[in-house]
């Protein structure tokens, strides 16, 4: 099963040493001699002076500030979904129903399904239910290209939830959950 969120970024922590001969507060220390304010300028330049993973820059610059963006996310779905938590919850369970396998791992603004991977994302924007995907991208050029939906860039494709589409997005939500 996939790690959590919360989980993914502890392993990244822990691996720091053997994967970059640094611990995360050694690499702490270091962006923070850079002098740069914003926190996208330090991620870059970890990136590209010291060859991290972005996943790896991201925690450090996360750290330094001891922010902690992956928490327990209890609660977080009425927050989310404020105009559209009955919409919501029907197709978390419409999603829920296809296997026993699916995890649901709870983020701040998004919520993702995994299978091995993550498959499928649902967010609110704008005050409207958004589907994110992971489909091949030739397939289905009915859907939109996903773009800033939150988790992981497999999520390529999108579609507005409402009443009207509800049922016929399994055929899209069945072909996702299949690639993973």
């Amino acid at each position: 099963m996939a790690l959590s969120a919360a989980q993914m970024q502890e392993a990244v922590i822990n691996n720091l040493p053997e994967k970059t001969g640094k611990t995360l507060d050694e690499w702490i220390g270091i962006a923070k001699e850079f002098s740069l304010s914003k926190k996208n300028d330090i991620l870059k330049k970890l990136k590209s002076e010291y060859s991290l993973g972005h996943v790896q820059a991201q925690t450090i610059v996360w750290r330094m500030e001891d922010e902690k963006p992956y928490v327990v996310t209890i609660g977080y779905e009425e927050n989310i979904f404020k105009k559209t938590f009955d919409l919501y919850t029907k197709l978390k369970s419409q999603i829920q129903a296809i296997s026993t396998d699916i995890s649901v791992k709870p983020c701040k603004t998004y919520i993702p399904f995994y299978r091995k991977n993550q498959f499928a994302i649902l967010t609110e924007k704008k005050g409207e239910l958004i589907l994110g995907l992971n489909l091949t991208t030739d397939s289905f050029p009915e859907l939109l290209r996903a773009e800033k939906l939150g988790g992981s860039d497999r999520i390529n494709k999108m579609i507005v939830v409402n009443n009207d589409n509800l049922f016929q997005l399994n055929k899209y939500i069945k072909e996702a959950y299949s690639n993973n």
